[in-house]
């Protein structure tokens, strides 16, 4: 693997930040009785977050000295001036020529007339039935060369993502999805000082298409910019994290020092026990606030440069960025990735390409699980004190439905705040006990528990994108220890239920197989659904296959004969399965009933199936 180069930003983009906010972390009172959340010692350096007067501080302190490891303020370089943003630093900066970013423009106005002109692509393929995380299969973009030399034509196996920030003023989320991208990184914050414009259109972009997406934050440690101070920054700007099942978690981009005129060297000035202490404030302080530890992006040679090569990160998972057609180097804290970024001009659009080495399975378990163990390394600790952070609220319809339900001790706390540009005028609010309640004008406010396998199965399906959003609770205690939960997408009506015979599966209320389960009693008469509806029969038509205890029933619907049931192991659903079901005598157009000692069923074949209860014999006429 090359040397990276040592590329400083153009001219232009040096000064193209926002105005400057502040945000001072608060410090505990000599007078405070400061309760401790979490204390660990890595060398000789002693980090704690402690709760104070109802704020979460983060100290970070020499062992031996007991002196602050942050040097002085006063010492601290000059910041950029105010101005007009035009991107600022991105994920893969110390890999990027000046060229790249006018590349960016290009396309970006290009997709701006391409989605102007209505030619923006058709809708996703996945159906409701598909995993948003199940994009393993090989989609590669288009080919281009890349930065150092390789060609783009080539893809990693993994599955695929991307990486954007307000660079990218225009994307096609849906020619990304038909690409194969499940998953998306987008730009929240830079420093203390600088936001992502685009960072809310862009996310709900991603999400809308059903891929997995996530926050990250450009670091600029400085002398006067905690980690604790910039992980406030990142959170309070769209960083945070929450157990619905498909926010990624927050990710911190670490690399070499894009201002060099202002901070110093590639790693801004610190020696590596001031760069590991710096990056162990920021990851105690968006633990303590989101409950799980950040994802940390970075390449082989600053981390071996800037921090030693430190193993005091290897809970936390590896984003490596290496442009190249080999497998990477990691740091040796890691055995291997979790994601790779391995080009800057993926896709059709051009951009920044990335894979997670994982299977679809991993990567939801990263997506949902605090404790995930990263793919190279070791799982985090496993108590983690659960901390609501000043500012985050439960309010209006969200906030009634979570009170009346159980609150805190059903739902835990909430681990954001709402979250709002959902498909259909959606919003959502996720909680530290694996719920997360939805709200539409037409639904209401219900949650889903990421807990069960019905939550699971909304999650593979795409979210609210998939089944739309719930109207009603999960309920449980149903026949045979069942439950189900339904949901709504327009006008259809979509009904998961679980048993722990048959799984989860859905069953579409407002279709005409739907109708006639639920004539015959739901889940009571003909019991749950070992599969999903099944259409693209012979002649248009559809099944769907139910069991209750030891009977299995098959509802089949066609244009011309609409919906009956066929009880699949009695005598006559035995013969008609043996004749070739809907190919041999057709659809049912009858249900079975009796007829004196008989029991008949008509078929669309002009078929009628004879099962006399008195003889036992079975016989057919037409």
């Amino acid at each position: 693997m090359k040397a990276p180069p040592r590329l400083t930003l153009p001219a232009a983009l040096t000064a193209a930040v926002l105005a400057i906010t502040t945000l001072t972390p608060t410090a505990a009172t000599e007078d405070a009785a400061p309760t401790t959340l979490s204390a660990e010692q890595q060398g000789n350096l002693v980090s704690k977050v402690v709760e104070s007067d109802g704020e979460i501080v983060s100290t970070l302190v020499d062992g031996t000295t007991g002196e602050s490891v942050l040097p002085d303020p006063a010492l601290a370089g000059t910041r950029p001036t105010a101005g007009s943003l035009s991107g600022g630093a991105v994920m893969g900066q110390w890999a990027k020529s000046p060229t790249h970013f006018e590349q960016l423009a290009a396309n970006s106005a290009r997709t701006a007339a391409e989605l102007e002109g209505g030619s923006g692509g058709s809708e996703p393929s996945g159906t409701s039935g598909t995993s948003a995380a199940s994009g393993e299969e090989a989609v590669a973009g288009a080919a281009s060369a890349d930065p150092l030399g390789g060609a783009a034509s080539w893809t990693p196996s993994g599955i695929k993502g991307t990486d954007v920030s307000n660079w990218q003023t225009s994307l096609n989320w849906t020619s990304l999805w038909n690409q194969g991208s499940r998953f998306a990184y987008v730009k929240s914050s830079e420093g203390d000082s600088i936001t992502n414009g685009l960072f809310k259109q862009q996310y709900a972009g991603a999400g809308a298409v059903g891929m997995h997406r996530g926050g990250y934050h450009f670091a600029i440690p400085t002398r006067d910019s905690s980690g604790a101070k910039q992980a406030d920054y990142f959170i309070n700007n769209g960083g945070g994290w929450s157990a619905d099942g498909r926010t990624l978690p927050g990710l911190l981009d670490i690399e070499n020092n894009p201002y060099p005129s202002l901070y110093g060297n590639a790693c801004y000035g610190f020696s590596q026990s001031e760069m590991v202490g710096w990056i162990r404030d920021f990851s105690n302080r968006y633990k303590a606030r989101t409950g799980r530890l950040p994802a940390i992006y970075t390449n082989y040679y600053w981390w071996r440069d800037c921090t030693g090569n430190t193993s005091a990160f290897n809970d936390h998972p590896m984003h490596i960025a290496a442009y190249e057609t080999t497998a990477p180097i990691v740091p040796s804290a890691w055995s291997t990735y979790d994601f790779w970024q391995w080009t800057d001009a993926g896709f059709a659009e051009e951009i920044d390409a990335n894979v997670y080495r994982g299977s679809a399975t991993q990567l939801r378990d990263l997506v949902a699980n605090r404790y995930y163990k990263p793919l190279g390394g070791r799982a985090p600790a496993g108590t983690v004190t659960e901390v609501q952070p000043a500012g985050y609220t439960v309010k209006g319809a969200i906030g009634r439905q979570y009170q009346a339900l159980g609150g805190s001790a059903v739902f835990g706390t909430p681990t954001g705040n709402e979250r709002g540009g959902l498909v259909n005028g959606g919003v959502l609010q996720g909680f530290s006990k694996k719920h997360t309640f939805y709200w539409t004008s037409s639904t209401g406010a219900w949650p889903v528990n990421f807990n069960g396998a019905i939550g699971r199965t909304f999650a593979a399906g795409r979210w609210e994108n998939g089944y739309g959003y719930p109207t009603n609770r999960e309920i449980t205690g149903l026949t045979g220890g069942g439950a189900y939960q339904t949901f709504r997408q327009g006008t259809a009506v979509n009904r998961l239920l679980w048993s722990s015979a048959t799984g989860t599966h859905l069953v579409r209320e407002n279709t005409g197989i739907g109708g006639v389960w639920k004539r015959g009693g739901y889940e009571r008469g003909f019991g749950y659904p070992v599969g999903d509806e099944v259409g693209g029969l012979v002649n248009g038509g559809a099944h769907q296959v139910f069991r209750n205890g030891s009977a299995v029933y098959r509802i089949l619907w066609s244009p011309t004969s609409g919906s009956h049931w066929l009880k699949e192991n009695s005598a006559i659903g035995r013969e008609w399965l043996a004749a070739g079901a809907e190919r041999g005598y057709g659809y049912p157009t009858t249900d079975e009933y009796k007829y004196g000692t008989e029991i008949r069923q008509k078929f669309s074949k002009n078929f009628t199936v004879h099962y006399s209860t008195v003889t036992k014999r079975i016989w057919v006429t037409r």
